[in-house]
């Protein structure tokens, strides 16, 4: 995962902060709800629908069902609860916490129940990616950040690709491919990206073909450092810490597209 660049501290775009929040960091609710217990628990018995939007732009929806999370672009037929926000940098401000930056409650409003499930669900993956000591205190919740983040930073190779003119550099200087992100000894731990003549996608599963590149972490331990910048990734490299294999400009360019995106999802103080 080495690179030659310095991380740009150009500031975030807020329409693509929005993007990575709607479709990098909500779909990490499935996975919290299938790797954690307390997530589960939380859930319960909850059969409901939320959906986000944008006034004028983007929807998702997350499907609460007995203890599994699904996610799905676009607003599914039929909701509990459809929360509005006027503008990308109101939905930001939500995500940010600030308390002014309540959505519009358009519809679901006698959903209680849901709300205050969906509420806690959120905080709960809030705590884990942000990293907070009460997750990071054990091993477990280590676990849950490494792959959790993981899981967002692939995701939110796209947003990034489509707005951010940082990532738009450097992925002019990236030959095209197919790159996964895996965690050694983890089942379902890889994050993908594929940059295509034709766009970008990306995916948190086992790649839909043979890749030009893999960046594979040796264990759990190593890609919680990793994912927070705390290992040196040329000399973990060196070490077999981090293996590269394939195309490695194309795994150097993503590396330092994902240290982008911390920039725009770093906790708020």
């Amino acid at each position: 995962m080495p690179d030659g660049h310095a991380v740009s501290v150009a500031p975030p775009d807020p329409t693509v902060l929005s993007q990575l929040y709607l479709t990098a960091v909500l779909p990490c609710l499935a996975e919290l709800a299938a790797q954690d217990a307390q997530a589960r628990e939380l859930i319960g018995d909850t059969d409901a629908s939320v959906v986000f939007r944008i006034l004028g732009g983007t929807a998702v929806t997350v499907q609460l069902r007995r203890g599994v999370v699904a996610f799905q672009t676009g607003a599914a037929p039929r909701p509990s609860v459809v929360l509005l926000f006027l503008s990308h940098s109101h939905l930001n401000a939500f995500f940010s916490g600030e308390k002014w930056a309540l959505p519009i409650l358009i519809w679901g409003a006698w959903h209680v129940r849901v709300l205050t499930r969906f509420t806690r669900l959120a905080d709960r993956l809030k705590a884990v990616l942000d990293g907070d000591e009460s997750v990071i205190a054990s091993v477990e919740g280590r676990r849950l950040h490494a792959r959790l983040s993981l899981m967002a930073a692939g995701l939110g190779l796209v947003p990034l690709s489509q707005g951010d003119d940082v990532t738009r550099i450097a992925l002019d200087a990236a030959p095209f491919g197919l790159a996964p992100f895996d965690i050694a000894g983890e089942l379902c731990a890889t994050a993908w990206f594929e940059h295509a003549p034709n766009g970008c996608s990306a995916g948190w599963s086992e790649p839909p073909r043979r890749p030009e590149a893999c960046i594979t972490f040796c264990d759990v331990s190593i890609a919680f450092e990793a994912m927070r910048d705390q290992i040196d990734t040329i000399a973990a490299v060196g070490r077999g810490q981090i293996i590269v294999d394939g195309l490695v400009p194309l795994a150097e360019e993503l590396s330092f597209i994902m240290q982008r995106l911390r920039i725009y999802l770093q906790p708020v103080q």
